[in-house]
């Protein structure tokens, strides 16, 4: 599943703010977390927080029927 990316204000705040590494290192992980976990709910909506290996703590809305990752937010 190749998935599409959309971030908030913040997110995007963050983000360009980083190298350009990091950003993809970022995205890949969350990406590649997504597509391995778990099958989707029913009504093909998810939305979780979870801790990426770098470090970075992110929230998330996944619509598994559009392919759609919208990051709501990230912390360190």
């Amino acid at each position: 599943m190749a998935l599409q990316f959309t971030l908030s204000q913040q997110v995007s705040y963050l983000l360009s703010h980083c190298p350009t590494a990091m950003r993809g290192r970022i995205l890949r992980e969350l990406s590649q977390w997504l597509e391995g976990s778990r099958p989707p709910p029913r009504s093909g909506l998810e939305v979780g927080v979870l801790r990426l290996s770098s470090g970075i703590q992110v929230s998330y809305r996944l619509d598994r029927s559009r392919q759609q990752v919208e990051m709501l937010d990230a912390a360190l």
